[in-house]
Order: structure tokens, then C-alpha cells, then sequence
């Protein structure tokens, strides 16, 4: 019964509110501004996601090495990582190949695919023993480190292309 009151006091309410406001707030456009944030707060979450990854990844990495060192096992590291860096590039080729004519954010998801496996890889090792599970900890850090290379790399190529693009535009 008090809900039914309150919602015929907003219904009668909300045309005088309109009344009232002036009219540069009527024709402010709402609907845009309210998609501009929600972009806007996309676009936060994802670098806040994105650099908190990261900052995760290294203290991670630095966690495998001091627990390498701590059993002796020091020459599994590079090892590791170079192994690492080869399966990454080679993944990355095949994808190239299997899917030539795609899209850049295709290109995206495939990246982030390849960057799942390996942290896949770095949560499977904790059920191997004590030499398998540390190479395979490197061989995934190696693996995230030459994916995290290629994706920065990626991004300097198309702000690149980007400007280049702008700047032409202005020229002609």
C-alpha cells in the first residue's frame, strides 16, 4: 500500500520537475553523456586490469627465481625461458597462418588465448615434481614474457599507424 502511494507521488512529481529546470539541463544530451562514461569506465577497468597483470607477472617471475635458487636448480631458468620464448613464437606463427585474413581484435583474443595456455601451464605445474613443475613454472615465464613483448610491440605498431594516418589527414 506504501509503495502504491509513492509511486503515484513520483509520477506526479517528475512533471513538475520538468517545469522547473531550466531548459540548457532539458537539452544537456544525457544519453550521450551516459555512453561516454560507460566507455570511458571500460577503457579504465581494462588498463587497471591490464597493469595490475603485469605488476602480478612480475612478482610472480621473481617468486619462481628466489624458489629456483632456494633448491639449487639456478641453470633451469634460462633454459626455461628460452623455451619458453621458442613455443610462444611458434604458437604465435601458427595462429598467423591458420587465420591470415583476420581482424586485429581477432588478433587480440587469439594473444590472450596463447597468454591463458601459458598461465595454464604455470597452475599445472604445482602437481608435478620438484624439477618438472620448476621447468615448466620457467617455460610458462618465458612463454608470458615473449607474448607480453609481442602485444607491446603490436601496440607501438598501430599508435604508429595510427598517427601516421592523422598526420596524413591533416596534410591533404
Amino acid at each position: 500500500m506504501q509503495i502504491g502511494i509513492m509511486k503515484e507521488k513520483l509520477k506526479e512529481a517528475v512533471p513538475k520537475l520538468r517545469e522547473v529546470m531550466p531548459s540548457p539541463v532539458q537539452e544537456f544530451p544525457w544519453r550521450n553523456a551516459q555512453y561516454t562514461l560507460l566507455d570511458r569506465l571500460l577503457l579504465l577497468v581494462q588498463e587497471a586490469l591490464k597493469w595490475s597483470l603485469v605488476v602480478y607477472f612480475i612478482f610472480s617471475t621473481l617468486s619462481d627465481v628466489v624458489y629456483t635458487f632456494s633448491i639449487n636448480r639456478e641453470l633451469i631458468i634460462p633454459v626455461g625461458l628460452f623455451v619458453g620464448c621458442l613455443i610462444a613464437d611458434f604458437l604465435k606463427e601458427i595462429s598467423l597462418e591458420l587465420f591470415r585474413g583476420s581482424e586485429e581484435n581477432d588478433l587480440k583474443w587469439r594473444r590472450l588465448g596463447l597468454c591463458g595456455l601459458f598461465v595454464l601451464v604455470k597452475f599445472t605445474s604445482i602437481w608435478f615434481s620438484t624439477q618438472p613443475g620448476v621447468f615448466l613454472l620457467h617455460v610458462a615465464n618465458g612463454g608470458l614474457m615473449q607474448l607480453l613483448w609481442h602485444w607491446r610491440n603490436f601496440m607501438e605498431d598501430a599508435n604508429n599507424r595510427q598517427e601516421m594516418s592523422t598526420s596524413s589527414g591533416l596534410e591533404a
